[in-house]
């Protein structure tokens, strides 16, 4: 068991330092909070299954269940919720579930299910307005398998202009997920620049790949 949480926590970095926001990487420091906190929830998930812990697991079923289901397709809406969803906050006990630590304020809607893998749309609460978005698939234990962040607002600070960097996302009927990275400057007339555009797919092992974009 426990040679099978290393490979599946070594896996999920890999496949989580290749899908951070804006395709830039996070320090090291934020990926080893964030295996942490994977491989505690897999942990507590075997100790509560081997103390024959079921209430809990009923109870996490039961909260997963209930979330309200999103259909596809989903078309851009920054992290305007009210737009995307019916958003439910997750219980700060679950947040490990989802790769966060218990100090996180999310909220989630449940999106159709992937290759028999359970997707979600994840908001991470920065304050009570603003949000980073991920979609997360999950295994039949309702433990993180993946992650994509598909919107974030950052503040860009370059040498000759000051101004944002922002995602526009769309997803379609079948779980091809487009992503576009812009920076708008603070300069007024000024257009949003294109900085890269990726696509996604969900694989039949619940993680996403990416593919090569096709020109139109």
């Amino acid at each position: 068991m426990r040679k099978a949480v290393v490979l599946t926590v070594s896996a999920v970095a890999v496949a989580i330092a290749l899908t951070a926001c804006g395709g830039r990487k996070h320090d090291v420091a934020y990926y080893e909070q964030l295996v942490d906190s994977i491989r505690k929830a897999e942990q507590i998930e075997d100790m509560r299954r081997k103390a024959g812990l079921e209430q809990h697991s009923r109870q996490k079923e039961t909260w997963f269940d209930s979330l309200r289901l999103r259909t596809l397709p989903v078309r851009n809406a920054g992290d305007d919720l009210a737009r995307l969803g019916d958003f439910a906050e997750v219980p700060a006990v679950l947040n490990e579930n989802l790769g966060h630590p218990a100090t996180d304020t999310l909220k989630a809607v449940q999106l159709p299910e992937s290759h028999r893998h359970k997707v979600l749309m994840v908001a991470e609460m920065r304050d009570s307005v603003t949000s980073s978005i991920h979609l997360c698939t999950m295994d039949a234990r309702y433990l993180l398998v993946d992650q994509l962040c598909i919107y974030e607002q950052k503040e860009e600070r370059r040498p000759d202009d000051v101004g944002v960097t922002y995602m526009e996302y769309y997803i379609t009927s079948r779980y091809e997920i487009t992503l576009m990275l812009y920076y708008q400057s603070n300069q007024e007339g000024k257009n949003a620049e294109l900085l890269n555009l990726r696509r996604f797919v969900i694989d039949k092992e619940g993680r996403f790949q990416e593919t090569v974009v096709e020109s139109e």
